[in-house]
């Protein structure tokens, strides 16, 4: 999306509205489906997550096309893996919505998010070293601007011709920048706090050995 606020793409009917959000929070269930060993915190962890991350990102409305949620759905997908990844984009993507705006572009926005996050699971964004900043400076340039052109896409709906579309592209070029300065800005800023934070999630062996070596002291 070109700019941080406004319709784009067909007016829904309230109804559609209701089922395009079923639909995207189906497929966000369905993506958080998959059996885990610890899955109440699993669960509690990714909701901490989204609540935390949307909230930023309607806190940071006024500023035009600066969104947190891009280098969030980068590093949340290179860490916690393509699924976990795109179900955290399309859920914030709704949340964040019901206060900013929800339509036909919402399920661009969420499709584009979870497009960054599986594509930040596949790249060598984390190595043995940790977080490498200069690749994920990189890739937030490049989720940014793939981000712009893939929702400006809900705008295709008929009404408008290629020309037009064209020319709507050009004029968002400087929130196209505002996006890559944003990116850059978080990436340096808190890219390697989130890593930690990320990095920091406890394993079920770690929460074993402390409910076990808690007992033991006890006793």
């Amino acid at each position: 999306m070109f700019q941080a606020m406004g319709v784009h793409g067909p007016v829904l009917s309230p109804l559609s509205e209701l089922l395009l959000d079923a639909l995207l929070l189906g497929t966000a269930f369905i993506l958080l489906s998959r059996p885990t060993k610890r899955p109440v915190f699993d669960s509690l962890f990714m909701v901490c997550l989204v609540v935390s991350v949307s909230l930023i990102r309607v806190v940071m409305e006024p500023l035009p096309n600066v969104q947190p949620v891009t280098v969030a759905a980068l590093l949340v997908g290179a860490q916690l893996g393509a699924r976990r990844g795109a179900a955290f984009a399309v859920l914030v993507a709704m949340i964040s919505n019901m206060f900013m705006g929800d339509g036909w572009w919402t399920a661009f926005q969420a499709i584009g998010w979870a497009s960054i996050a599986v594509a930040g699971s596949r790249l060598p964004l984390v190595t043995s070293a940790g977080l490498n900043l200069g690749r994920v400076c990189i890739a937030s340039v490049i989720a940014a601007l793939w981000f712009d052109f893939f929702v400006s896409l809900s705008l295709l709906d008929g009404t408008i011709g290629l020309y037009e579309f064209m020319i709507y592209l050009g004029h968002g070029l400087p929130f196209d920048f505002l996006h890559v300065i944003g990116n850059l800005t978080f990436t340096v800023w808190l890219g390697r706090w989130f890593y930690n934070l990320l990095e920091e999630e406890p394993t079920l062996e770690e929460i074993e050995f402390a409910v076990v070596n808690g007992h033991g002291i006890d006793g």
